[in-house]
C-alpha cells in the first residue's frame, strides 16, 4: 500500500511504481506527462 507521496506503507513494496513519461524542456523545467 502506498500513500499519496508513493512511500511503502505496510510490508515490502509489491512492485517498481511506474515511470510517467517525461521531457527536460530546459535546466530547471521538467514536463512531465
Amino acid at each position: 500500500v502506498y500513500d499519496t507521496a508513493g512511500r511503502i506503507r505496510k510490508g515490502p513494496a509489491p512492485e517498481n511504481m511506474a515511470v510517467p513519461v517525461f521531457k527536460f524542456i530546459s535546466d530547471t523545467k521538467i514536463l512531465i506527462g
